[in-house]
C-alpha cells in the first residue's frame, strides 16, 4: 500500500540558462552564422554558450547564461521518475530573465538534445505547446520567482546549494516528506549561485555533498529518496 498518497512534490529549475538570444547581441557574427545554419531568425534560436561564446563575453550575468542543456538534462531525470509518471509531482524551470515554463503532467519531452532546442524555440515564440488533440503540454508566461512562488503557495520551500547547511539526500527528502505540498529548488545554470531573490523565498538551504553537483544529478537523488519515503 502506497502510504501518503495525498502528498505533491514540486520541483522548480530556478534561473535556469534558458533563453533566446537577447537582441544586445543578435549582430554578433557567431549568432548569425547559427542562425543561417539553423535556417531561423536570429531572435528565434537559443542562447547556446557552444555557439555564442565570443557574443556573450559582455552579457550580463554571462557565466549563468547559455546551457539549455542543463534544463534538457533536468527535465528528462524528473519527467522519467516514478514520482512524476505516477502524478506525484509537478515541475516548473524558472528562467533568468524570470519566465516560468510549466510542464504539464504526463509529459513526454524529447531524449534527443537537437528536438529538444527545437521544442524550447517553439515554446518562446508560440507561448504554448499542445498535442494534436489540443491538450496543454508546455506553457510560459512572464513572472518573477517571488510572484510564482506565491501563486503556488507550497507549504515549505527548500532549495540546494553548496553554501546550505550539510544534510544528505536522505535528510532532505525526509524533511520534505514532512509536509502535504513541499517544493524543492536547485540551480539551472552551470556556475555561481542563487541571487538573493531567489535566496529570500527560501525556507532553508541544504547543501548534500561537498563536491559540487550538476543539477540533473541532485534532482536524481532527491527524487528517489522521496520516492522512498512515500514507499513508491
Amino acid at each position: 500500500m502506497t502510504l501518503q498518497i495525498k502528498k505533491s512534490l514540486t520541483m522548480i529549475l530556478a534561473e535556469s540558462a534558458l533563453e533566446l538570444v537577447p537582441h544586445e547581441i543578435q549582430k554578433h557574427s557567431s549568432v548569425i552564422k547559427h542562425a543561417l545554419s539553423k535556417r531561423k531568425k536570429v531572435s528565434d534560436i537559443l542562447l547556446d554558450r557552444s555557439y555564442h561564446h565570443s557574443a556573450m563575453l559582455k552579457l550580463k550575468n554571462a557565466y549563468k547564461r547559455g546551457r539549455p542543456d542543463i534544463v534538457h538534462f533536468s527535465l528528462l531525470e524528473a519527467t522519467s521518475s516514478p514520482l512524476y509518471i505516477k502524478g506525484f509531482m509537478k515541475i516548473y524551470v524558472h528562467s533568468l530573465n524570470d519566465e516560468i515554463i510549466e510542464i504539464k503532467d504526463l509529459v513526454r519531452l524529447p531524449k534527443t538534445y537537437f528536438r529538444f532546442e527545437g521544442l524550447m524555440e517553439k515554446l518562446f515564440k508560440e507561448r504554448k505547446i499542445t498535442s494534436p488533440n489540443n491538450k496543454t503540454l508546455l506553457e510560459i508566461r512572464k513572472q518573477s520567482f517571488k510572484e510564482f512562488i506565491s501563486e503556488i503557495d507550497p507549504s515549505v520551500v527548500i532549495g540546494l546549494s553548496r553554501l546550505g547547511e550539510r544534510n544528505s539526500f536522505e535528510g532532505v527528502a525526509k524533511k520534505l516528506a514532512e509536509y502535504d505540498r513541499p517544493a524543492f529548488v536547485v540551480g539551472g545554470f552551470p556556475k555561481g549561485h542563487f541571487s538573493k531573490s531567489i535566496m529570500s523565498e527560501l525556507d532553508k538551504l541544504y547543501s548534500c555533498h561537498e563536491l559540487p553537483l550538476e543539477s540533473h544529478l541532485v534532482i536524481a537523488r532527491i527524487i528517489y529518496e522521496f520516492e522512498k519515503q512515500l514507499k513508491i
